[in-house]
């Protein structure tokens, strides 16, 4: 039982409450609680979470001795809770009327007062303080120590993203000759190879290399020079293709009973032995041949190689030459050695290696939303249960359904290629593992969903406990009227609401869309750029995800398997990535396509996506930045409401531009279409400020704290309309953005009708 002082005035009593101490008092009304700022005020980064702040309260007696034996015992890390209740006018029942916690790094003692800031504390204190902390996702204690539930892994089967390479390789003019020989004493038959020198001027392949001019094999062996694609890691089917060569070959020595002259492209095997594998001549020149040039006719002469388009298939440690190749069967001289000699001069010409690669399924290990934002919350807060979301909860969590967001998951690039923590790394005995948890900070996540899906997140108290809770961003302007103001108003203002006018607009992520593995764009989850027909002013509504969602990432990625390169690391292996995943029949995740391979009925796009390569195996398309466009619409239009006939219009983007889809039920556009205003949704608010003055008494400070049940969902009131009369006795909406109760000065955005 804790200690009451019951020294309180009839109508109203102020308590305190520390936590750590377990008890309650009632206290003596602190000076200044009536004449101090005591603020409701919205925090636009999030839209939903409403802060009350105060100048500082001064307490005496037993308010200065309950909180100074609590700063005794726990420093400023005490959470001491102050409450004022008041009557009710009309039940005499004692009713909370308002709430917030003293910031003892504002404690100050003088004149046998204790002066305090009293804000809105608690668990927004606790978030803002920690929310950039970077955490390792599957800890098992809180920030400060407290032990929690580690968090619930999910297992997601990746099909993979079909992705075209192109690498490109050139004959520059300052390397385009090599000199062939081949010589006997004994009349042998010889032959000699040599690459064709290239550089390796657009790199999709790994495997892609330069080719050096003096690097040379034989008739069945190859050297690591001569290569432009070496050492291939998986069987692969590859076209080879030129839109042409040309060189001049000069026979300079020829002391042969026959010989011929190659040009030729050639599969090596057996990794960095170089045993040829096949060779497919492209031209090939020889002496006494009924069936090809003869060897003088195309002496000092230049030779026109055609277009050519050569599909190979490579196997596990295969490599592939462009080579030259000459042999003879040698004279034999008794005194002098013969010698077959040819340079070869002018060689012009690009080479590309084309690929429509794949790699075999995996799986990999992922969170979703909700987990992870559940767990991110209880470390930052300190505390368990603190976060609440319709919009990503599901049943198996007593959801009553599975929200928009429910299987919408991270994960991130070690997971993708399969690492896992186990085994421990052991370098004593050559144990390693390049394996770090996925890490990340509340802020990054919740700014990243909120990007990607405009969600918007506020902080609750129900039955006496906070939470933290996530919606889509319309439930916290939610158009129905919760606060109804009696009276009309009075010095009311309307002012031009320009953080709401945007110029300029920026969507997507910020890393995706170009790569050095694969030439060109193909990606359309990159960062994209819109005007609007706003020229005023200089802001931009930006919302670019720190999460990434390209495909392409993922799966470059996901082809550096642990299970081949375990101790490799990649430029992705600590980027989370977004996953936008269904269950399959089974009961398995998987990541979601434009249609639903089990249920056509349950697709999410009316056709297959055009401008882009493989639209059935690509993924996330829900999230390119057009479709983020979409979702983030209703918002934008509040500055767009009287310009209907107007475009939003594309700029530029980092990413494929050219990727169109149509969402069931909507319209197709393009990444680098432009949108009519009318077509991205109905504001439920216009950039307009209205203030005015209007009695904040016991009933409708009420009103204002307390909830409403609308469609079975109980809502803070101050995420509805509030109601008032204007200064022209007509009854208008807005959404509450600030109230000071103490000057009875209210701030709302104008609601759209």
């Amino acid at each position: 039982m804790g200690t009451i002082n019951h020294g309180y005035i009839d109508r109203v009593k102020y308590v305190l409450f520390c936590e750590q101490l377990g008890y309650e008092t009632i206290i003596t009304e602190p000076i200044g609680w009536d004449n101090d700022n005591k603020e409701l005020a919205r925090v636009t980064d999030y839209d939903g979470i409403i802060a009350k702040f105060s100048n500082s309260l001064k307490f005496i007696g037993d308010g200065a001795d309950y909180i100074t034996l609590a700063y005794d015992l726990y420093d400023v890390m005490a959470s001491i809770k102050l409450t004022k209740y008041e009557r009710h006018p009309r039940t005499d029942k004692w009713v909370r009327s308002y709430w917030g916690y003293l910031d003892l790094m504002t404690r100050k003692w003088e004149s046998n007062q204790l002066s305090v800031k009293f804000n809105s504390g608690g668990l927004q204190d606790d978030i803002k303080s920690r929310e950039d902390e970077n955490v390792e996702i599957d800890r098992t204690t809180t920030i400060n120590g407290l032990s929690i539930a580690p968090i619930a892994e999910n297992e997601v089967f990746l099909q993979g993203r079909r992705i075209f390479l192109k690498s490109t390789w050139e004959v520059k003019n300052t390397d385009n000759s090599v000199f062939l020989a081949v010589y006997s004493n004994a009349g042998n038959t010889r032959s000699q190879t040599q690459g064709v020198p290239m550089a390796y001027t657009a790199s999709s392949h790994e495997q892609g290399q330069f080719v050096l001019p003096e690097a040379r094999g034989d008739e069945v062996t190859g050297t690591t020079g001569m290569m432009f694609l070496a050492n291939f890691d998986r069987t692969r089917d590859i076209n080879i293709k030129s839109a042409g060569f040309s060189f001049k070959p000069t026979i300079i020595e020829s002391d042969w009973q026959w010989a011929h002259f190659n040009f030729a492209v050639s599969v090596y095997e057996n990794g960095s032995d170089y045993n040829l594998k096949h060779r497919t001549n492209i031209f090939v020149a020889g002496e006494n041949s009924t069936t090809t040039p003869n060897l003088w006719d195309i002496n000092n002469k230049t030779i026109q190689i055609p277009a050519f388009d050569i599909p190979i298939t490579v196997e596990e440690g295969d490599s592939v030459a462009l080579e030259f190749m000459i042999k003879a069967d040698l004279k034999n001289y008794t005194e002098n050695r013969a010698r077959f000699y040819v340079q070869v001069n002018e060689i012009k010409g690009t080479l590309y290696a084309e690929e429509d690669s794949n790699f075999p399924a995996s799986t990999a290990k992922c969170y979703l939303a909700h987990d992870l934002l559940n767990q991110l919350t209880t470390i930052c807060a300190n505390k368990n249960k603190v976060f609440y979301s319709d919009y990503f909860g599901r049943t198996d969590l007593g959801y009553p359904v599975d929200g928009p967001g429910a299987y919408i998951a991270t994960t991130h690039g070690f997971a993708v290629r399969g690492f896992n923590k186990l085994p421990l790394p052991d370098p004593d005995n050559g144990v390693e593992n390049l394996y770090k948890p996925l890490t990340t900070s509340l802020r990054d996540a919740l700014s990243s969903f909120k990007s990607v899906l405009n969600v918007g997140v506020g902080i609750e108290e129900i039955n006496g406990k906070e939470r933290v809770r996530v919606e889509d961003l319309s439930y916290f302007y939610n158009n129905n009227v919760t606060i109804k103001l009696p009276n009309q108003v009075k010095k009311l203002t309307r002012a031009t609401a320009t953080d709401y006018y945007w110029p300029s607009i920026e969507v997507g992520y910020e890393s995706g869309g170009n790569y050095e593995e694969a030439q060109g764009l193909d990606e359309p989850n990159g960062k994209s750029n819109f005007t609007t027909f706003i020229n005023k002013g200089k802001n931009v509504f930006s919302q670019l995800s720190k999460y990434r969602a390209d495909s392409y990432g993922k799966e470059f990625a996901r082809r550096k398997p642990y299970a081949k390169y375990p101790t490799e690391d990649t430029k992705y292996d600590s980027d989370v990535f977004l996953l936008d995943l269904f269950k399959n029949p089974a009961g398995n995740f998987e990541e979601r396509l434009w249609f639903n391979k089990y249920d056509r009925s349950k697709d999410d796009f009316d056709k297959a996506p055009t401008g882009i390569f493989s639209p059935e195996t690509a993924t996330n398309l829900r999230f390119s930045p057009f479709n983020m466009l979409l979702r983030h619409g209703w918002i934008l239009a509040a500055s767009l409401k009287k310009f209907a006939t107007e475009k939003i219009r594309y700029g530029s983007s980092t990413a494929n531009s050219q990727l169109k889809t149509q969402l069931i039920g909507g319209n197709e556009y393009a990444e680098n279409g432009d949108i009519i205003n009318t077509e991205i949704g109905k504001p439920r608010f216009v950039s307009e400020w209205i203030e005015f003055e209007h009695e904040c008494n016991f009933d409708i400070m009420q009103m204002v704290q307390g909830t409403t049940k609308i469609n079975g969902k109980v809502i803070q009131n101050f995420y509805g309309t509030v109601e008032f009369i204007n200064e022209r006795n007509q009854i208008e909406k807005g959404f509450l953005f600030n109230l000071k109760p103490n000057e009875s000065k209210w701030k709302l955005l104008k609601s759209n009708r």
